[in-house]
């Protein structure tokens, strides 16, 4: 009976749609000239289909930002995959990319892990210019990283 149950289990979650398959996530941060900066390492994620995700909390009113999307290998500078913009509450795709590290880059990244960074800039509040950060709470937020 038991063997039934688990092998019904194990059959539903194979089943699954990639696209609920969580990879990676990690709080945001407070980053310069009023930034937030949201980023996370991905292990293993060479050749993957990959949305990026903010789960922002707002601190007060509505406000608008910028989202910078940038892929690296984790130490080095990054190139950005996507820019979009987004409110400073719920839940936002902000890229959507396939993961395809070149020679040179597979290598690192393999010791050292590819890392995803958003940067969240240039926030508009009630039609004004603020620092991001005093629109979001930026340790409450999150980068969440599914695979499609």
């Amino acid at each position: 009976m038991y063997r039934t149950a688990l092998a019904c289990l194990l059959t539903l979650l194979a089943a699954a749609p990639a696209s609920a398959q969580f990879s990676a996530g990690a709080a945001c941060r407070e980053h310069d000239n009023g930034e937030v900066r949201c980023a996370v390492r991905l292990d293993n994620s060479a050749y993957i289909a990959l949305n990026v995700l903010i789960n922002a909390t707002r601190v007060r009113g509505d406000a608008r930002m910028q989202a910078d999307t940038y892929v690296s290998t984790c130490g080095s500078p990054g190139r950005m995959i996507a820019r979009t913009n987004i409110a400073n509450s719920g839940t936002s795709l902000v890229a959507s990319f396939t993961h395809s590290p070149n020679t040179l880059e597979f290598g690192a990244q393999l010791a050292a892990g590819a890392c995803v960074e958003v940067f969240l800039l240039n926030c508009i509040e009630a039609g004004q210019r603020t620092p991001c950060k005093n629109v979001m709470q930026a340790f409450a937020s999150r980068v969440e990283v599914h695979i499609r």
